[in-house]
């Protein structure tokens, strides 16, 4: 292998100079054939002859040479693909042989290791023997009993059939076994953070799931966590993206926003009205902010009653 790799590396360097040769002889040719055209064209086609002579003699010298360039280097490059494949035929013998050389020792391990699986299989069996009045002792005898005898007559198979591809692998008649796949471990994402898309009738700020403070502005919409955009419908700070007055006034600010200024909402610091403090209330009812007037007070109703 050291050898062919040697040559190899000696032709294709060969092949890179012959080919940058070549190059150079085509564009002399090329260039020399321009030349003997252009005295086609403008010369004395009667009188000068000499300088046409020598013309010729230079396109056809430059031919030849291209030529030559080009010859050898399409022989060189069908050396490179035979030693090119010669060595991939000894890498794939030095690979295949390793192979065989693998599975042979792997089975010489299995063969040691057999009589000994076997052997304290039976010792087992002949322990838990001794406790033939325990149902689950004497169902165990008999699982490892007839596990032994499986083990034993299917090893004897494979053992037979793997020895004859360690020859096969070696010889190329079978293909070398793929390598054992490794356990891959998937990274496990973390579920992201609820979040909800409300229309900001204020300009209004919060903190998202990390703890920074966003903004929010003036009718625009804006996406942030569940409870900061559920409290902010809450307060009317917001509406959802279906309500109409949307369509109407997004982006009306034009960007012009100050997050420092006085009316902006900090929806993290506001204190809302607990819903108990109103139980059975209607949503609007509730927003509007009434009192409810007692309903158990007493009252006194006169009633006129004729007399007998």
């Amino acid at each position: 292998m050291e050898k062919l790799e040697a040559e190899l590396a000696s032709l294709r360097a060969r092949a890179e100079t012959l080919n940058s040769r070549h190059a150079a002889a085509d564009a002399e040719f090329f260039d020399a054939k321009s030349k003997l055209q252009r005295h086609h064209l403008e010369a004395d086609l009667n009188a000068d002859n000499k300088a046409r002579a020598k013309l010729e003699a230079t396109v056809a010298t430059c031919a030849v040479t291209r030529d030559g360039y080009a010859d050898a280097l399409a022989e060189v490059q069908a050396k490179v693909a035979d030693v090119e494949q010669k060595l991939a035929a000894e890498r794939a013998t030095v690979e295949r042989k390793a192979a065989s050389e693998t599975l042979a020792g792997d089975l010489d391990a299995v063969e040691h290791a057999l009589p000994d699986y076997l052997a304290a299989c039976k010792r087992f069996a002949d322990a838990l023997e001794k406790l033939h009045f325990h149902p689950e002792s004497g169902a165990m005898v008999l699982f490892i009993g007839n596990t032994a005898t499986q083990v034993e007559v299917a090893a004897g198979f494979a053992l037979v059939e793997l020895r004859g591809m360690v020859d096969a692998i070696r010889d190329g008649i079978a293909p070398i076994p793929a390598a054992k796949p490794e356990a891959t471990s998937v990274p496990m994402t973390e579920p992201s953070a609820p979040m909800q898309t409300v229309f900001m009738m204020k300009s209004a700020k919060y903190r998202d799931h990390e703890g920074r403070s966003r903004f929010a502005g003036q009718f625009e919409d804006a996406t942030m966590p569940v409870m900061s955009a559920q409290r902010a419908l809450r307060m009317g700070v917001a509406v959802p993206v279906t309500d109409p007055r949307r369509a109407q006034l997004r982006g009306s600010r034009g960007g012009d926003f100050n997050p420092r200024a006085p009316d902006v909402v900090d929806l993290d610091a506001v204190e809302e009205q607990k819903p108990e403090s109103l139980p059975h209330v209607n949503p609007v009812v509730r927003e509007a902010n009434f009192t409810p007037l007692p309903t158990k007070a007493p009252r006194t109703i006169l009633i006129d009653v004729p007399r007998s």
